[in-house]
Order: C-alpha cells, then sequence, then structure tokens
C-alpha cells in the first residue's frame, strides 16, 4: 500500500510536477536532481527497501516521495495523479530477469501497462518518457553501421522481449509518448559486481562494439525530453556519441586498470555475438542537446572512487584476477 512522505519544498517554484519511477536507482536518482534543479515538483515512486530509504534521505523535502509497488493498480494510481510528465526507470535488469522471470515480467511488462492505464484516466493526460534499451535491436556482429530508431525490436531474451513488449505497448496506447533505447549506462559508484555479471561478460566477444552514455547524460534527456515537442511520438537513440564509443576489450582494460586488477588475459573471453553496438544519436542529440560527458570524465570519476581501494587491490590483484576467472567458461575450459 502507498504512502506519502516528504512535501515538495514550498519555497522552490514548480514548472511541473513529474513523476520518476525507479527514482532511487542510479539514473533515477540523477533525473531527481535535475528535476529539482530545473524547478519542476519531482515525485519519486520507489519501493520503501532501507537503500531507498536511505537514498530517499539524501533530497529532504526537494522531493515528494510515494512509496509503493509498480505491481499494484492502487499504488500506481496514487502516484500518476495529478503529474503532468512521467518518466519511467522501474524495472528489473539481466541477468535476474533471466533467473526470476515471472517477477521481472510483472515488474517490467505489468508495471508498465499499469502506468499506461493510470495516464489514461487523468483529466490532463501527462507525457511519458520511457526507459527502453539498445538491446531490443538483437545480437550483433562486429562491424557494420551504427544501430538506429528504425531497426526493429526483437526479444531474443527475458530481458529484451520485455522490454520489446513494453514498446508495443506504448506506442499502441494513444498516449503522448517517447521511448528512449539507452547505451551502456554505468556509474562510478556502481557495486552490482556478482558472479553472475562476470559470468555473462566473459561469454561475450570482446570484439563487440558497444556506446557508453553517463547516467547524468540519460537523466539530462529524460527531463529535457518531457517538453521538447520534437520528441513526441520518436523512439530516440540514447549514446554518448563518437568519444564514448569503443569496444568490449577497450571497456574491460579501462575498467580493470582504473581499479587496479589490471588486464586479464585474452583467452579469458569467450565468441559470443552480443545485444550491443554503437548507436546513431544524430536525432536525439539535435533535440535534446544531452551529451556533457565522455568516457573518460567517467573513467576520472571510478578511479576517484576508487583512490582508497586501488592500492590495495594492486597488492593483491594476482588473487582477484585469479578469483575472476574461475567465472570466465573459457578459461576455465582451457584448463580441462
Amino acid at each position: 500500500m502507498f504512502q506519502f512522505e516528504a512535501e515538495a519544498n514550498a519555497g522552490q517554484p514548480a514548472t511541473m510536477p513529474v513523476l520518476v519511477t525507479g527514482a532511487f536507482g542510479r539514473i533515477g536518482q540523477e533525473v531527481l536532481k535535475r528535476l529539482v534543479s530545473e524547478g519542476h515538483t519531482a515525485v519519486a515512486f520507489d519501493v520503501p527497501s532501507k537503500s531507498n530509504r536511505r537514498a530517499a534521505q539524501r533530497f529532504g523535502d526537494k522531493a515528494r516521495v510515494v512509496w509503493g509497488d509498480i505491481r499494484s493498480t492502487e499504488d500506481v494510481d496514487a502516484a500518476v495523479k495529478g503529474c503532468d510528465a512521467i518518466i519511467h526507470n522501474a524495472g528489473i535488469l539481466a541477468p535476474m530477469t533471466e533467473q526470476q522471470p515471472e517477477l521481472a515480467y510483472a515488474v517490467n511488462v505489468v508495471g508498465t501497462q499499469n502506468i499506461m492505464k493510470a495516464m489514461a484516466t487523468q483529466s490532463s493526460i501527462p507525457r511519458l518518457v520511457y526507459a527502453s534499451t539498445f538491446s531490443v535491436c538483437g545480437p550483433r556482429e562486429p562491424g557494420g553501421p551504427p544501430l538506429t530508431a528504425n531497426d526493429p525490436a526483437i526479444g531474443t531474451d527475458n530481458y529484451t522481449s520485455n522490454k520489446t513488449e513494453c514498446e508495443r505497448i506504448i506506442r499502441e496506447s494513444g498516449l503522448p509518448w517517447v521511448i528512449f533505447r539507452i547505451g551502456v549506462s554505468v556509474s562510478a559508484q556502481t557495486k552490482d559486481f556478482s558472479p553472475d555479471i562476470f559470468r555473462l561478460l566473459f561469454g561475450i566477444d570482446p570484439k563487440t562494439r558497444i556506446e557508453y552514455v553517463h547516467p547524468r547524460d540519460v537523466a539530462l534527456a529524460q527531463v529535457r525530453a518531457i517538453e521538447a515537442p520534437e520528441a513526441l511520438g520518436k523512439i530516440l537513440m540514447i549514446g554518448g556519441g563518437e568519444s564514448c564509443r569503443m569496444t568490449f576489450k577497450d571497456f574491460y582494460a579501462a575498467i580493470f586498470g582504473a581499479s587496479g586488477v589490471g588486464e586479464l588475459p585474452a583467452e579469458a573471453y569467450g565468441q559470443r555475438p552480443y545485444y550491443c553496438d554503437w548507436v546513431d544519436t544524430t536525432e536525439s542529440q539535435a533535440i535534446l542537446q544531452y551529451q556533457e560527458h565522455t568516457f573518460d570524465d567517467f573513467i576520472c570519476e571510478f578511479r576517484h572512487e576508487s583512490r582508497w581501494t586501488r592500492p590495495i587491490v594492486r597488492l593483491f590483484s594476482p588473487l582477484i584476477r585469479s578469483y575472476l576467472l574461475q567465472y570466465s567458461d573459457a578459461w576455465q575450459a582451457r584448463k580441462r
């Protein structure tokens, strides 16, 4: 059941009330900061976990918080009521979507349906900005042109099937929408380095191309999309631009180097195609003007975040690399 907390700052003139789902996730918090800085009334919707409650405290009275479950129509109706725009970031990501498919579908697809139903009941219909992923374009062999919004959405696993279905629901709704297909967007504070993540990453062909986009740039694009008339009814590719284009090999080298772990052997990586590539952001950048950070900016932030742990990691790097390699199927196959 929902409950309201933390009234909006009465002294702050608001341009419009904007609901953010998944508000205390990586990108959601950046969206809240941007909304507050631009004078909007930020309405944050998320589940009341301990970590989310701690994150909410950092916003104080600058945002109105609605605790609830996106699977609950009652909770979603309460959150959507009176909002002029909705930035929908809530969802379950891979690999959890593959491990808990029923939960993932309920959150990702049913949750989005609940948002659309609640939108349709408002006297003034809000605009939806939906966070999809460039992964819906399917696995890619290295090379070829960058992905575009004209590439069809293809469900190749639970995660991309969920996103593909959500895109269809939104496009067929008759309601005002903008869909973002977002590139790789991790922050310097990302802590999700579970064994399942490493198993996934080690299997990918290191020649696979990826395009990074900083979470603050995604947030800027989302906030600008709530009002930009040119964005309405469009699928927009969201990436960092040429300064954020690389291969997985480059990405691994930068991350492991900045952390102090050091380079892992080439034989650790597989040859599996993956649903990543560079993206054509010509249209999204022309409309939203959001590309303000480079991949090098992210690495600098990552180095700063790991400045105290890096000397220790370097000291134990051989042991850490040995630990990581146990999650590489390619590496383990060499030992059989």
